[in-house]
């Protein structure tokens, strides 16, 4: 079953502490997906949270996120 959404716990940190460190949207919707995936997804590697995000980008951008945000 795809997850939706991120769960309240991940947008209210991610409001509260985490937005102010990342620069767009794009990377903290990538960070909430993670975060997410960690929690949730059965897979825990980026193909498996990819696959289980509903409204995810392919697993590259999340993996391009992962190791090139400065």
């Amino acid at each position: 079953m795809p997850i939706i959404t991120p769960p309240n716990i991940v947008q209210e940190s991610l409001n509260e502490f985490l937005a102010p460190l990342f620069k767009n949207e794009p990377q903290r919707t990538h960070l909430a997906h993670y975060l997410t995936g960690l929690m949730i997804a059965e897979n825990k590697t980026i193909t498996g949270i990819a696959n289980d995000m509903s409204n995810a980008s392919d697993q590259s951008c999340l993996n391009r996120f992962l190791t090139e945000v400065e």
